[in-house]
């Protein structure tokens, strides 16, 4: 392992006898004896040429003025080292810290204490990749991940729901509402939606607008908008939308997604506070 080639306790006698203005007053700084400190600087200047004698007292070298340069500069970046604060980093999916990240801030705060910076993003070089290159800490979703590097836990079921605008459950019959009911309303298409694994005996049936959206974010806002219904993750629908959009729960729409908690499985602190999150997500 390479090491300093330089003593750092020598630089800091170095910086002493930059602030100071007698070896003694150095050694009143540095806390030692003044002739252990003379023996000391005899040594660095024989040995770096850091220091020299002019006059009958010793003085910093060009070079020696620019090690101490440097050493103040290390101290300075220490002590920013040392007032960081830590830090957690999340990934997950747009609508999904959105909706459910950001609205647990409060709860990951207590969890993890007040003084912990936390950062939500949606990597764009994709999960699995994000977490392997140290982009981030974790990453939430709800599917596990397929790299065996990475460890992950199983928080809760994603349960999906059918999304209706409130305007138009009005004009449906007052009884429990079906997808029956739905064919002749417009439906929100999600872009990367395969209606074959959500409802495939409703596939050739359903009646879709003209559009799709890539965001599930956008999906939820053409419902509250009126435009049409939709499937959609029922988290998604938080209560600031409940007013303006209605839900249809049907026990066999996609049953087997579940939202997971992911880190590297090499780093062994992260899997004690993975629990955290977990637990910050069931309390929503």
């Amino acid at each position: 392992m390479k090491r300093y080639e330089v003593d750092p306790e020598d630089c800091l006698i170095l910086k002493a006898f930059k602030d100071a203005d007698s070896l003694r007053q150095a050694a009143n700084m540095l806390g030692c004896d003044p002739a252990g400190l003379a023996r000391k600087v005899q040594s660095i200047s024989s040995k770096h040429g850091f220091l020299h004698k002019i006059n009958n007292r010793w003085q910093l070298s060009e070079k020696g003025l620019a090690l101490v340069a440097w050493t103040e500069e290390s101290i300075q970046s220490q002590l920013k080292f040392l007032q960081m604060n830590e830090s957690i980093r999340i990934a997950s999916t747009m609508w999904f810290a959105e909706t459910v990240l950001l609205s647990n801030l409060t709860e990951f705060k207590k969890i993890f204490g007040q003084k912990v910076r936390i950062s939500f993003s949606v990597p764009e070089k994709g999960f699995e990749q994000a977490l392997l290159d140290g982009s981030v800490d974790y990453v939430v979703v709800c599917h596990p991940p397929e790299n065996p590097e990475i460890e992950h836990k199983v928080v809760m079921q994603e349960k999906w729901v059918v999304a209706v605008p409130t305007v138009f459950k009005e004009k449906m019959p007052k009884r429990n509402l079906r997808i029956d009911d739905l064919l002749e309303y417009p439906f929100i298409n999600h872009s990367q939606m395969n209606l074959d694994l959500f409802i495939p005996e409703y596939t050739s049936q359903i009646n879709k607008t003209d559009f799709s959206i890539d965001n599930l974010i956008g999906v939820r806002s053409a419902i509250a908008k009126g435009y049409g219904w939709s499937l959609v993750p029922k988290l998604l629908i938080d209560k600031a939308h409940q007013d303006s959009i209605h839900i249809i729960e049907i026990e066999s729409l996609v049953e087997d997604r579940k939202v997971c908690v992911w880190w590297l499985r090499n780093r062994y602190n992260l899997k004690r506070d993975s629990t955290k999150i977990c637990s910050a997500l069931k309390n929503n």
